[in-house]
């Protein structure tokens, strides 16, 4: 399975409020745990006895890790539900750590995704990605905008916290590394600066002040570069 932010891989690690456990069809229990960017379905087999004692005797709503396997239905059934191996009971601050280091990651993704973006790079699962989603300035900003959000969900953690970039410094690095000899078109800019955290109000702005304090300058319209 490949997502959109370009992770790649069958296995997944999971950590959020289990919210909800109910028998399902055939000899197998549902379960919904959410995190801050959505909820996961869970469907365990009555079989696997360790799993789903631990769904059972859950006294919900708790936090709990969950290791499983992503399973992708297709035709009328069409959807992804994880496959549950094992389970525990954590607490809120083992569910913020792996917010705050999955936004770490996935925001390393999206940096390259935009690059692949723009220029039409990027390796095989990058590519297939981009193909796949449909994906563009506007959906890559979306993605940011919704790690984000993610992270102000998260509390914090001693010696987790990721420090917001400096949208003057990045763009500066940004317009440095990827201008040509007429600099570099503001919408190519976008993604490239969505793919640091930095959301498209914050680059506009944050560019204006950087002309008006002559650390650059628009040798054409709708483009910038440094002085």
């Amino acid at each position: 399975m490949i997502t959109p932010s370009g992770a790649c891989g069958s296995s997944l690690l999971l950590a959020g409020a289990l919210t909800r456990v109910e028998k399902g069809p055939g000899e197998f229990l549902r379960a919904w745990v959410a995190d801050p960017t959505g909820t996961f379905n869970l469907s365990a087999s009555m079989q696997d006895t360790e799993v789903c004692a631990a769904l059972e005797h859950a006294d919900l709503p708790v936090f709990v890790l969950v290791t499983g396997e992503a399973q992708v239905f297709r035709g009328s059934k069409k959807g992804v539900t994880v496959r549950p191996q094992t389970i525990r009971t954590v607490d809120r601050m083992t569910r913020d750590s792996w917010i705050i280091r999955t936004a770490e990651q996935t925001l390393t993704r999206l940096e390259s995704m935009a690059e692949a973006t723009r220029n039409g790079t990027g390796d095989l699962v990058t590519r297939q990605a981009i193909n796949h989603y449909h994906l563009d300035t506007c959906r890559i900003r979306s993605c940011v905008v919704m790690v984000e959000e993610a992270l102000s969900k998260a509390g914090h953690v001693p010696g987790g916290a990721i420090k917001a970039p400096d949208p003057r410094e990045a763009l500066l690095e940004l317009i440095k590394f990827h201008s040509g000899p007429k600099g570099i078109t503001i919408s190519e800019l976008l993604p490239l600066a969505a793919g640091k955290g930095i959301r498209e109000d914050r680059v506009i702005l944050t560019i204006r002040q950087l002309v008006e304090e002559d650390e650059c300058y628009q040798p054409a319209a709708g483009a910038v570069k440094l002085l």
